[in-house]
């Protein structure tokens, strides 16, 4: 099989027809006058003849010479099984690919799979010749390069292997193949003989599992549909074949608070657990440390074993902020003692150190801002007793508790009176106290503006919560927010249900439905659950309001005895809205202000929130962290220190930030202002599930993209067959050589002609 490196040069075949273009000008170049004496000076036809053929030649030569000039820089190369027993092997650009995820840390076996594809690739790169070149990426939730640009310096590839960065997170694999494919398909690389290795621990989650799968099969129709050169060879290196079919492990489950965002000296309730693979048993740890801001704050205590339930142990905490601003929650467990406390024959209980750990970044604050637009109309004058059953004045008690210091800034503006610059404000005394929740309490219609700023206060990372009450124009909320699903408004509205004068029909609360974080507290099986209050709660009307279907962005996240919504969210911009079928007063009913769940079901929802911009702390791999300051201050320069790796400095010159390079997992500190901000791009926890991909795994994927798979002790065997497997041999050298003759023979031809004439 023959083809080229840089097929594009091949548009340069165009100039051959040069020479035959000079040679037709130069004969209509002169104008032939007959006059008598010519005949004396006429040639023989024998000489005309060999005058022609001698231009024919030179002009054939000429085209030849710019044929192969441009087939030469076309880089041709010619695939063959006899090149490798023909002499030495041809130089190659190779692309060693080292699976990054915290599985390869495993130490079950022996060695970990990492310090093994360390030593394996040093050994490799000893192998290799001085004219190959290497690139190196690690394979991670994102794609790492390491040495993304091939190169030729073996001394420096072993150094980027000796300092190659720990395994965390998971793989994806696909997307480090087609980075790879990316590096020897570009004009970087120029060997017709280009490899990529793949060194992983067989590890079936993250190679052949059916999210993978799926990734694999977007790859082979890549590759299908590119017929512009060869493809690189695959090969991949298992560094694990020991590792058994079920290795016990145990590992940290994810953090999750009762709160994104907390209020100063409010404890905050936080949950994890231990994760239990391969082992029915569960032996407490040593130590669970639980750790602030990167300081030491106390040993939480170990959970019992009664507390096992099927494979999960759970483990909960609270946690009292002092200080407003960004928090670092961190539990690191300590499964085994230290080497010099470990009595003889002790058994090591965990040999995956990696998925020991988990971090949670909390923003705290002195006081959560809400703003109340209040669509019921009031005179100047104080309300009496008898209007305080209609308002948000019920917020305003259930909020803000007499005698306590307050956690939610409360502050109430007319629909009438409400623009953008009420959501720009600070609702405080103390700079950066702008509204994070916004209360559309019983509004019956929103302006042009109005909408506007709520539109802009949501991409910005805004909460807004929707009551609606009997002064709602449903026409207005349909037409002009909701928009048939393209609006901020989770679901379109219908008709008030129910009958205040039969208490036989009012709908109640089904508390079996509330799985929501702001509604958690009231679900039945909850510790301190407040369900048997909320359930005596009875609405005599509501609004009903039509379900989310599937595929809908907005999600139904409870529901009344009817089967009616309770609340429908929706997500929007950066930010998010609730939307509830009821006013929270007493104009549909008294049950729901009277209850004790009351004050609860209000603190649950504004909190949740406000936590819509706070989940911007807690990332996915890949997902760019966001800081914008909370008081107005001129850009300055901003540090950002990542889990791996050096600090990074940059000079702002307006805000918001943006880093984008979170392709590690773990956390990540921005300091700005003399202030630090906590960021963390949160693991994958299925990567501690070290199941082995088996045989049929792996030929589902060789199914779909052409690979071999090797042993890690077979090192040579890999090479031989990279080197017998469709060996290229570059021809750009022979193609010179015939340029060099050609060129001879062409001055060697124009030297005859002229001396002949």
């Amino acid at each position: 099989m023959a083809g080229f490196l840089a097929p594009l040069m091949l548009v340069g075949l165009a100039a051959v027809s040069i020479p035959p273009i000079i040679h037709l000008l130069n004969r209509r170049r002169f104008e032939v006058v007959e006059w008598g004496a010519m005949q004396f000076l006429q040639i023989s036809e024998t000489t005309r003849r060999r005058l022609l053929i001698e231009e024919l030649l030179l002009m054939a030569l000429r085209m030849g010479l710019i044929a192969i000039m441009v087939l030469a820089m076309a880089a041709p190369y010619l695939a063959s099984q006899l090149f490798p027993s023909a002499g030495a092997r041809p130089n190659r650009d190779v692309v060693l690919v080292f699976d990054g995820s915290a599985s390869m840390s495993f130490t079950g076996t022996g060695k970990s799979a990492h310090d093994t594809a360390k030593e394996w690739a040093q050994s490799f790169v000893n192998d290799l010749s001085a004219g190959d070149s290497v690139s190196i990426l690690q394979a991670k939730q994102q794609v790492i390069p390491v040495l993304g640009e091939p190169t030729h310096d073996l001394e420096r590839v072993r150094t980027a292997i000796e300092r190659l960065g720990a395994p965390s997170g998971g793989a994806n694999w696909p997307a480090a193949v087609e980075a790879a494919r990316k590096i020897l398909l570009s004009d970087k690389s120029q060997r017709p003989h280009r490899d990529i290795i793949l060194l992983t621990d067989g590890q079936k989650y993250g190679w052949a599992d059916e999210d993978t799968l799926l990734g694999w099969d977007g790859l082979a129709s890549k590759i299908r549909g590119d017929k512009s050169t060869a493809q690189p060879r695959l090969a991949v290196v298992h560094l694990d074949a020991q590792r058994p079919e079920d290795p016990p492990n145990w590992s940290l489950a994810p953090i999750q608070a009762s709160r994104a965002v907390a209020a100063v000296d409010w404890n905050v309730a936080f949950k994890t657990g231990f994760l239990l693979r391969g082992q029915d048993a569960y032996h407490p740890p040593h130590k669970i440390r639980l750790e602030i801001d990167g300081k030491f704050d106390h040993d939480l205590p170990a959970p019992a074993k009664d507390k096992l339930a099927k494979g999960v142990v759970p483990l909960t905490f609270t946690h009292k902020f002092n200080t407003p601003g960004s928090h670092l929650v961190s539990v690191i467990v300590e499964p085994d003692p230290p080497p010099d406390l470990r009595g003889p024959g002790y058994v090591v209980k965990d040999h995956l150190p990696a998925d020991n750990r988990q971090d949670y970044a909390i923003e705290v604050v002195s006081a959560l801002p809400v703003l109340i637009v209040d669509g019921q109309e009031r005179a100047t004058a104080p309300p009496d007793e008898r209007a305080l059953d209609r308002g948000p004045s019920f917020m305003r008690k259930a909020l803000v508790f007499k005698g306590e210091p307050p956690v939610v800034l409360l502050e109430t503006v007319p629909a009438s009176k409400f623009d953008a610059s009420w959501l720009s404000r600070d609702l405080g005394k103390e700079p950066g106290s702008k509204a994070r929740v916004l209360i559309l309490f019983d509004v019956p219609r929103l302006s042009r503006a109005q909408q506007e700023a709520v539109t802009q206060f949501l991409n910005d990372g805004g909460g807004v919560l929707v009551t609606l009450g009997e002064r709602v124009d449903a026409r207005a909320y349909n037409d002009q927010l909701h928009r048939a699903g393209e609006g901020w408004l989770p679901a379109p509205l219908g008709e008030i249900e129910g009958d205040p004068t039969s208490p036989n029909t009012a709908a109640g609360p089904a508390c079996e439905t509330f799985f929501h974080p702001a509604l958690e507290i009231f679900r039945p099986e909850t510790e301190r659950s407040l369900a048997e209050q909320f359930e005596k709660v009875r609405f005599p009307r509501w609004w009903k309001l039509t379900p989310p279907t599937r595929g809908s962005q907005s999600l139904t996240v409870g529901q009344l005895s009817t089967k009616d919504p309770l609340m429908i969210e929706r997500p929007f911009g950066a930010g998010r809205v609730l939307m509830m079928p009821v006013p929270l007063d007493e104009s549909f009913g008294r049950d729901l202000t009277a209850s004790p769940a009351f004050p609860a079901l209000l603190h649950g929802v504004v909190y949740y929130l406000a936590g819509a911009s706070a989940s911007r702390h807690n990332l996915r791999a890949g997902q760019p962290l966001r800081y914008q300051p909370e008081t107005p201050i001129p850009p300055a320069a901003v540090t950002v220190l990542p889990p791996q790796g050096e600090p990074k400095t940059f000079n702002v010159d307006r805000w918001p930030f943006e880093y984008a390079d979170t392709r590690e997992v773990g956390v990540y500190r921005l300091e700005a202002g003399g202030k630090t901000i906590y960021y963390v791009v949160q693991p994958d926890p299925r990567e501690s599930i070290l199941t082995p991909a088996k045989p049929e795994d792996l030929a589902k994927v060789k199914e779909k993209v052409a690979l071999d798979y090797f042993p890690a002790e077979e090192r040579e065997r890999l090479n031989l067959a990279l080197a017998s497997t469709d060996a290229r041999q570059e021809l750009w050298l022979w193609f010179l050589m015939a340029v060099i003759a050609l060129l001879c023979g062409e001055v060697w031809l124009t030297r005859r002609i002229a001396l002949n004439r």
